[in-house]
């Protein structure tokens, strides 16, 4: 075995023990919050050491910092896996199925998506604040955002959606309906995973239908008719 394919593997190992401990965080920090995060119990719940937790993180606090980069990319991920597909209508419809799918499969990631668009004091809900913006300002920075921004972007270009109103109004309209119907759908709030999912569909499909443009809509329907 060369050098090279030995390093290749302990990267491999590191990678894998890194996401084993960002998993088991995560559990650890939904379930009870910060407070419940011990790194000990962390490194003996994965089966490594409390050094090895702290060489891949520096501590307690940049534990958490990496849970919520890791939840934001684990979702950039899901996006990015979305084929891109000629029609930018088409694309933006499979970008929200991603974002629920994502949401589904990795609960308490997301549930700690959910926690930065909690509601914060009204001192620090707009303007600048002398310690930083709130977490839920810097939701628009991650590379997830993005990808949506630059699909309703996309729309607009061939006119889709209407121009005069800022690409990123638009994606702040789509992003809060389809964060908060998979917030309502992960708390339980459904009878059923069909009536969870009809609801998506229907509601997410209002809502774009109403942001389209006449020529939006005309090519909606023929879409539609193509399936």
């Amino acid at each position: 075995m060369s050098m090279g394919t030995e390093m290749s593997a302990a990267d491999a190992r590191r990678s894998a023990q890194r996401e084993a401990l960002l998993d088991a965080a995560s559990e650890m920090l939904v379930h009870g919050g910060p407070d419940a995060i011990s790194l000990r119990k962390l490194a003996t719940r994965v089966g490594t050491s409390t050094m090895a937790v702290y060489t891949a993180f520096g501590g307690k606090e940049g534990l958490i910092t990496a849970l919520f980069d890791e939840a934001y990319d684990r979702l950039a991920a899901a996006e990015e896996a979305v084929p891109k597909n000629r029609e930018p209508l088409r694309r933006l419809h499979d970008l929200a199925l991603a974002y629920r799918s994502f949401a589904l499969k990795n609960p308490s990631y997301y549930a700690l998506m959910i926690s930065s668009t909690l509601p914060v004091p009204a001192a620090l809900r707009h303007g600048e604040a002398a310690d930083g913006n709130p977490a839920a300002r810097n939701v628009s920075g991650h590379r997830s955002y993005r990808i949506m921004l630059e699909a309703v972007t996309a729309c607009i270009g061939e006119g889709s959606l209407p121009a005069n109103v800022g690409a990123d109004v638009l994606a702040d309209a789509l992003w809060a309906v389809v964060h908060g119907l998979c917030s309502l759908e992960l708390a339980g709030f459904h009878a059923s995973a069909k009536a969870a999912e009809k609801r998506f569909n229907v509601t997410t499909g209002a809502i774009l239908r109403g942001l389209l443009t006449p020529e939006g809509r005309k090519k909606l329907d023929s879409l539609n008719r193509d399936e």
